[in-house]
């Protein structure tokens, strides 16, 4: 059976685990808010920046009343900013996990700026921030409008599962800004889900070159290498996504799936522990660690395994398999 470039596959059960980078992104979620001002009533609209890694991907204006709303978004940290010279800037990290839930609801406050008070202007990234992060005010004046709204058309369609057309969106948004490294990425994505792995590789290879503080493009680059056996590729992509974000629960994952196959086995269950830590709720992760504990002649960890994925993702699709195997684990005692 040939591996689809979709999942991750385990040799020792044929488990197909959690969902690669490319697939992993389809899922989506969204960040809901409301927006109020403290010590005076609510002026009107005032219009939001949603950030990932530093760069602004989209904004809005609220409504009238405060609330905004930003759809179709991938399993990341995000930041809420608001620049408005009526208020003190606000930056709020917000964390969209999407194996908690679908919808992150929060709240900001603005407060307003005193009168008196010389305006304060936004401050510069502090010394010995990653220096290739790109500044928010020249990434929108790097990236048109068109590219953005091309973009978000993009997220969409693939959050519709028209990934032929969210392809065609990601496109025209490289045309009209060729340094577009989240389209780059995006892109890639979908031609590994189509299995056109040599497209993907080159789009990966593009978002690294055009934005190398972002780890997203590193893990994609793994997982395609770890697709096609290329375990040093693979290990390389992951190391550099970790040394961008160390805490990546992903990250871990992938590296802890390497290990497993390359029969460093230790490595692998420290990884995914790793992984674990990090983020509890990636159910997955225990079925990578059933097959290392299966390879090692641990049934009783596996068991034990196979019992937290179920009890932590009774309804993943994978349930009904990994019920088969405890039975089969437990009735071999």
């Amino acid at each position: 059976m040939n591996p689809s470039p979709r999942y991750l596959i385990l040799s020792s059960l044929v488990l197909l685990l959690f969902p690669c980078p490319s697939a992993f992104g389809q899922q989506f979620g969204n960040i809901v808010g409301e927006v109020h001002a403290s010590r005076s009533d609510f002026p009107g609209r005032i219009l939001i920046e949603l950030q990932l890694h530093g760069s602004p991907i989209t904004s809005q204006y609220t409504d009238e009343q405060g609330k905004f709303a930003f759809y179709t978004l991938a399993d990341n940290a995000y930041h809420l900013v608001i620049r408005d010279e009526r208020f003190y800037p606000v930056d709020e990290r917000v964390l969209l996990d999407l194996s908690v839930t679908s919808t992150k609801f929060v709240q900001l406050t603005v407060t307003p700026r005193q009168a008196t008070q010389k305006q304060v202007p936004v401050p510069d990234r502090n010394k010995g921030s990653n220096p290739y992060m790109i500044d928010s005010e020249e990434y929108r004046r790097s990236f048109p409008k068109k590219a953005l709204k091309e973009f978000d058309k993009g997220i969409k369609a693939d959050a519709e599962g028209k990934h032929e057309d969210a392809i065609g969106h990601y496109q025209k948004a490289i045309d009209i800004a060729p340094n577009f490294y989240p389209a780059h990425n995006n892109l890639g994505s979908d031609y590994l889900a189509k299995s056109d792995l040599k497209s993907a590789q080159e789009q990966f290879e593009q978002a690294i070159k055009l934005n190398q503080s972002d780890p997203q493009a590193h893990l994609n680059m793994a997982n395609l290498a770890l697709t096609m056996k290329n375990y040093d590729g693979a290990l390389h992509n992951v190391e550099e996504a970790l040394r961008r974000d160390p805490n990546s629960a992903l990250g871990q994952f992938l590296l802890g799936s390497i290990y497993a196959r390359t029969e460093k086995l230790p490595e692998a269950e420290r990884a995914l522990r790793a992984a674990l830590a990090i983020n509890p709720a990636m159910a997955r992760v225990h079925l990578e660690l059933v097959n290392v504990y299966i390879e090692q002649k641990q049934n009783p960890k596996a068991i034990a395994e196979l019992k937290a994925f179920l009890e932590g993702a009774p309804d993943d699709p994978m349930a009904p398999h990994a019920k088969k195997v405890l039975t089969r684990l437990e009735s071999a005692r």
